[in-house]
Order: structure tokens, then C-alpha cells, then sequence
């Protein structure tokens, strides 16, 4: 684990920024006593009510795979929290099985990922200046190598943040320095540490959103900015809708994602200072699109933005805590 990353991190059980490292390699909070794991330095930094559910994670995906494989809901769970909670790693499980069994999968995950991993890059350097010495916190970052490396090499302090712990460790190990596994909706990290936090398709993950966003507008300096990447709600092709279109196993939700909307991320964002918004696409076709009709399409919405962004796939939305 990177020592500097104590100068940022905070208890999730009771907000304290008072934590030791102990020689054994894990966090302790001389508050609360509450104590968290270091495994391959990626700090362990989830609530307590869902570390306690990891001892049952086999047995669980199991449940989950079956009821993908029968293409029907599971049974409904006993404590959503961990239902929630254990179909973030399964979605992880299930991707990464499709990307290598699936040669044309991994074809249009590639493509899609690289464009959409381009572009933030360069609205956040467009929004937040040189990112060179500043800190930033990636939300929901999974093993999203295409946008935490640039960033880094370009000399951010970059923490990379996941309630899942297994895409972080892939993204630990193709080089990303800082890692922290923990929960959108209780950030382990002190009160305006970050010059930016952003996030690229997590959100909709986490409902009711108010908890990540408030969250992220917690950890965030004044002056410093938010980001947020999001399938629109608003979009012609609705989140779930583009499945026929891709290999089977490509677009496969969760019974807790639920696309969002520019208007509702604003209006969460603004309780807590987060104002000077703006708002445009990230992408206007959706992965799985035929390319020629892609490419096309994204034109049309470079050349015409106010009359496609408001049907683009993806927004992206920029706010600065004054």
C-alpha cells in the first residue's frame, strides 16, 4: 500500500481521519477500533455490514449465475444491501468471462471503452486544468485501465475506487498505484481531499443516488470539480435496449441499475455547493451500434449538439463546489 494514500483516507464506520498502519498490514481506527484489511495494498475500506457478507460470496454467485443461465430474477434477497452488493462482483465475473470467450464482445467493448475513456480524459483536462499534481479520486473505476493510467502518467495523484475488489487488483496490476476498495455511498475518505472526483457509469448502480453523489461532493475541495459520465435516461435507445444488438452476455444489468438523467444529478449536487454546471454527451450512439451508423451518428452530434445531446447514450457533467 502507498503511504501517502493515509494522508486521504477516513474511517467508512465513523469518519474518522485518525488511522494507523499496522505492522501486520492493516488500517486501524484509533476512534472506533474498527480495523481493515490490506490485501495485495489494496486497502479493504468497506462498511462492516458488507465485509461481513464476503465470507458467503462463492455460494452466493452461484445463486446469481444460475439465475442468469435461466434468464429469470432471482429469488427476491433477505437483505438487498448484499444482494446489491454481490451482483457488483458478479457483473465483474460475468464480463470478464464474456471479453474472453467471445472474440467480437471483446471487439465492441474495446472500441467503445477506448472512445469513451479518450473523451473523458479530455474533458476532465478541458474542465479541470492540467491534472499534473492534483489529486483525483475515480468512483466506481473497476479495472478501467484506459482512463486511470493516462491520468496518472500525466501526474495525477489518481485513487481509484471500487466496492468490488477483484477489478482492482487487475488494475493494480497493470499499474495503477493507489487503489482503495470501499463504497460509493460511504467514500472512505476525509472531507474535501480531492481537486477532482469524478465517475464514469457507476452511479446508476447505486440507488437512491443521493448517497454517492452527496458522497463525492463530500470528498471534493472547494474549488475543485465533479464529473459524472452516465447512460441518459433520457436517451432514444434506453439503457437495456441495446442487448439485441450485442453478443449474449455483453449487456447484462443488474435488477438495481436504472438509468439517470442530467436534470436529477444536478439537482442532488446543488444541495450540497456544487454549482456552474454544464452538460453535454459523452457518447451519442450506444455500444453495439453498427460502426458506419455510429460514426455518422456521432457527427450528427458534433455538428448539431443541441438537438442530439439531449438523446445521446451518455451525458457527462461537469459542477464546481463554490
Amino acid at each position: 500500500m502507498n503511504k501517502n494514500l493515509l494522508e486521504f483516507l477516513a474511517c467508512p464506520e465513523c469518519g474518522s481521519e485518525d488511522l494507523a498502519l499496522l505492522p501486520e498490514g492493516a488500517l486501524a481506527c484509533l476512534s472506533c477500533a474498527a480495523h481493515y484489511p490490506v490485501k495485495n495494498g489494496i486497502p479493504q475500506m468497506l462498511p462492516a455490514h458488507l465485509s461481513a457478507t464476503l465470507p458467503q460470496k462463492g455460494a452466493y454467485l452461484k445463486r446469481l449465475e444460475a439465475s442468469m443461465l435461466q434468464k429469470k430474477d432471482s429469488v427476491a434477497p433477505v437483505d438487498p444491501e448484499t444482494d446489491r452488493f454481490m451482483w457488483e462482483h458478479q457483473l465483474y465475473n460475468c464480463a470478464k468471462r464474456v471479453m474472453y470467450q467471445d472474440i467480437r464482445a471483446a471487439q465492441i467493448f474495446e472500441s467503445y471503452a477506448e472512445k469513451g475513456a479518450r473523451d473523458l480524459c479530455q474533458f476532465i483536462e478541458q474542465r479541470a486544468g492540467r491534472v499534473e499534481g492534483k489529486s483525483l479520486l475515480y468512483v466506481g473505476s473497476g479495472n478501467d485501465r484506459l482512463v486511470s493510467l493516462p491520468l496518472e502518467v500525466e501526474g495525477a495523484f489518481i485513487v481509484n475506487l471500487d466496492v468490488a475488489s477483484g477489478p482492482l487488483e487487475d488494475l493494480a496490476e497493470a499499474g495503477a498505484r493507489n487503489c482503495v476498495c470501499g463504497d460509493a455511498r460511504r467514500l472512505p475518505f476525509r472531507a474535501e481531499a480531492f481537486d477532482v472526483v469524478f465517475s464514469k457509469g457507476s452511479v446508476h448502480h447505486s440507488h437512491p443516488i443521493d448517497e454517492p453523489l452527496l458522497a463525492m461532493a463530500r470528498v471534493v475541495k472547494l474549488g475543485g470539480h465533479i464529473i459524472i459520465a452516465e447512460p441518459n435516461k433520457h436517451a432514444i435507445f434506453q439503457l437495456r435496449l441495446p442487448g439485441f444488438l450485442l453478443p449474449s452476455g455483453l449487456a447484462c444489468p443488474s435488477p438495481y441499475e436504472n438509468a439517470i438523467s442530467a436534470r436529477q444529478v444536478m439537482s442532488i449536487l446543488a444541495r450540497d455547493g456544487i454549482s456552474q454546471f454544464q452538460v453535454t454527451a459523452l457518447t451519442h450512439a450506444p455500444a453495439g451500434t453498427p460502426s458506419s451508423i455510429a460514426r455518422f451518428w456521432e457527427r450528427l452530434g458534433r455538428t448539431m449538439p443541441w438537438l442530439f445531446d439531449r438523446f445521446a447514450f451518455e451525458f457527462i457533467l461537469h459542477g464546481q463546489k463554490i
